[in-house]
């Protein structure tokens, strides 16, 4: 697929890898949609820097926690700039806790997010699709699912799932539409934990000594989405770590 002139819905495209897969995408000259829910401020952040890439860009405020009305907001971009060609699913949150620990409502609160919502994108997305058009999807998995921890309970199983989901789909939606997954590693510190000395995690644990970039993660889904001949597959970028 020739992503210029495409139009691509990247799911918590305000921050962090959905913040840098999004300019990525504006900088090959793709329109956006970017989605937030709480992250109005670097949303349009985004907004502005896709821009002034010469590209369309809105911002579309909605809480995927609701999954179940995600046509609402596949009806609001239709509206706003037409057919979505492209889907990203990126938003996540990422529960800490053991199986023990992990409470229900952080154990819903998860597969809400992590799982539902890009079930039910994926459903919204192929229903807007024009009959003959392609289609491409990329769901943001995690490369430290594929070695069984007790940490983060409720995060883990739902990646797991949604690698599953994505070899499904492959299926299901083949030949027209692809769908794969990229698999990230250390790529940012996370969140309350921004003091870690990441160059000393990374000699640890990394063969190549280093953690990533999103940007890394962008130039990923730039490679998948002009791919032809590439669906079911995850992409694993963590510098070795799942070989360890």
């Amino acid at each position: 697929m020739n992503i210029h002139g495409k139009t691509a819905l990247v799911t918590g495209g305000g921050i962090r890898l959905g913040r840098a897969i999004a300019l990525a995408l504006a900088a090959h000259g793709c329109n956006l949609a970017i989605h937030y829910n709480s992250s109005e401020e670097d949303a349009l952040d985004v907004q502005k820097e896709a821009r002034n890439s010469g590209v369309k860009a809105e911002i579309f405020r909605f809480n995927l926690e609701d999954y179940s009305t995600t046509d609402q907001l596949f009806g609001e971009i239709n509206v706003s700039m037409g057919m979505v060609d492209i889907l990203i699913n990126n938003a996540g949150n990422y529960k800490r806790g053991s199986g023990l620990k992990t409470t229900q409502e952080n154990l819903e609160a998860s597969f809400n997010l992590n799982l539902f919502a890009p079930w039910w994108l994926i459903k919204a997305y192929v229903n807007q699709l024009d009959k003959d058009a392609p289609g491409r999807i990329v769901n943001i998995c995690d490369a430290g699912i594929f070695r069984t921890a007790t940490d983060h309970f409720a995060y883990r199983l739902t990646k797991k799932a949604l690698c599953e989901l994505t070899r499904m789909f492959a299926l299901e939606l083949a030949p027209r539409i692809t769908v794969n997954a990229i698999a990230p590693g250390i790529m940012l510190p996370l969140a309350g934990y921004e003091n870690i000395d990441m160059k000393l995690v990374a000699e640890r644990r990394i063969p190549l000594e280093r953690i990533g970039s999103p940007e890394i993660i962008a130039q990923n889904v730039l490679h998948i989405l002009q791919q032809d001949f590439m669906t079911g597959s995850i992409i694993k970028v963590d510098g070795g770590e799942n070989i360890v």
